[in-house]
Formats: structure tokens, sequence, C-alpha cells
């Protein structure tokens, strides 16, 4: 163990697991990688859950400075946790959209993906469970543009968040076939390929109108959220409603 610069000690009358952790005598951080030190510390970590009893488990952005082959390594060694505590709940919590796809591909083949739950966040909150189907996003949204009166500003903002993944559900769901992934990893599943026969190209103008509508949808870096979508009036909500369900229809129009 020691060549692993795993050190054993007896602290008072408890047993407890003292690492050095050190690579030819020098210390970690001085040998390895950002990421290196990551995987690291997670291979503790993992090692440690498997004689702790806490019941819910917390990883924050665990993939942060991965390569694509190690996110995948991360991927299965939390479905075999998964699968070896169902009773445990464990949380992820992460911005990165490649591990959020390749996580939930992993799941899915493990047929894990029952017991899992996905929400999305805005300013800071949990708003929703994610969701990339464009009926159901549709219904949501209708809901709140058929409320009396003028939707008031929490209202707004979850609309605003919803009208934006819309705009990502139509993409995915028309112009890749709910393949987007796919474009961006370095391998891809042979029984993928026959799905990119289907692939519907955005023209410019569409393209220009979908990002247009996304950026006036959203809150910009320099903007008081306090402020955001005060100004902005249910009719003006349903014209840009109306604007993405127009870019939709063109594009099914086309396959």
């Amino acid at each position: 163990m020691s060549a692993f610069g795993v050190e054993l000690k007896d602290v008072g009358g408890d047993g407890a697991v003292t690492v050095n952790h050190h690579v030819a005598g020098h210390k970690i951080e001085l040998v390895l990688s950002e990421g290196e030190q990551r995987i690291h510390a997670l291979a503790l970590f993992f090692a440690e859950l498997d004689t702790c009893e806490q019941l819910v488990i917390v990883f924050d952005d665990p993939v942060s400075s991965f390569d694509y082959n190690y996110i995948g390594n991360y991927c299965n060694r939390l479905r075999d946790l998964i699968q070896a505590y169902p009773n445990r709940q464990i949380i992820v919590l992460t911005h990165n959209w490649e591990f959020f796809v390749q996580i939930q591909t992993t799941l899915n083949i493990s047929q894990l993906s029952n017991h899992m739950a996905v929400h999305v966040l805005e300013s800071c909150v949990a708003i929703d469970e994610y969701s990339e189907k464009v009926d159901d996003l549709k219904t949501d949204i209708d809901a709140t543009l058929d409320i009396v009166g003028e939707p008031t500003k929490p209202q707004k903002e979850i609309m605003a968040a919803k009208m934006r993944r819309l705009i990502e559900a139509v993409v995915n769901t028309h112009v890749f076939n709910n393949q987007r992934h796919q474009f961006k990893q370095k391998s891809q599943q042979v029984s993928a390929f026959n799905d990119f026969t289907k692939v519907v190209p955005l023209i410019p103008a569409e393209a220009q109108t979908l990002r247009d509508l996304y950026a006036k949808l959203s809150i910009t870096e320099h903007d008081d959220p306090r402020n955001a979508y005060v100004n902005t009036d249910k009719a003006m909500f349903q014209t840009r409603y109306s604007a993405i369900k127009d870019v939709e229809t063109a594009i099914v129009n086309r396959k």
C-alpha cells in the first residue's frame, strides 16, 4: 500500500485512515495534472463510499477537467455504485452537457433510467424536471399563456426557460433526429448511423431567428435578474412562442 501513498494509523480509540498520497516521493500536486488529481480524489472517495453509512451522496461537478474517456469511466463507476447501493440517494450536479448525455446513456443501457430524475436550475432554483419532449413543453407554455391577465414575474421566468428548452428540443428532435450529442462525440454508436439519414439542416434564416429568440429569452451577463422580463408582456411571449412554432413547422415540412 505504501507504493500507492496510503498510510494507515490508529487514532485514539477509533481507527481512522490517513492518506499520505505521493508519486515517487513527491506530493501529487507537483506531479499530476488537475484532472488526474481529481481522478485520484474520486477514486479515494469511491473507496470510502464502500465502507461509509451515509444514505445521501452528493457529487458537485465531478468531471471537471476530465477527458472523454475518463468521463465514460466515471459514468460506469457511478452506475456500479447505484446498482450496489439501491437505497442510497445520489445527487450529481453538473453544467457539462457531454457528461449529462453520457450519464443518461449509461443509466438507460443499464435500465436505471426510471430511478433518475433530472432537474434544471434557473437562478439557483430548481424550476422543473428536465424534459426535451416538444409536446410536453408546449403544454406547459400554453398553460401559462392561457392564464387570465398578465403572468407574474416568476411565471414569466419559468415560461422563458421553457421556451429556451423548446428551441433546443425542436432542433434536437427535428434537425438532429434526437441524435445531437452524437455529433460532438469522438466515437459513435454503430446503431445510430442510420438515424443520420433523417437529419434536416436549418436554413440560415431559421438559425438566425432561433438564435435571436434564444437571446431575447435569456438574461444576459450584465443584466440585473431582478428586472428580467418585467417589461416583457404576455403578448410578446406569445409572439416569440409563435415564431418558434413557425420554424418547427418549416423544418417538419422539409423532412
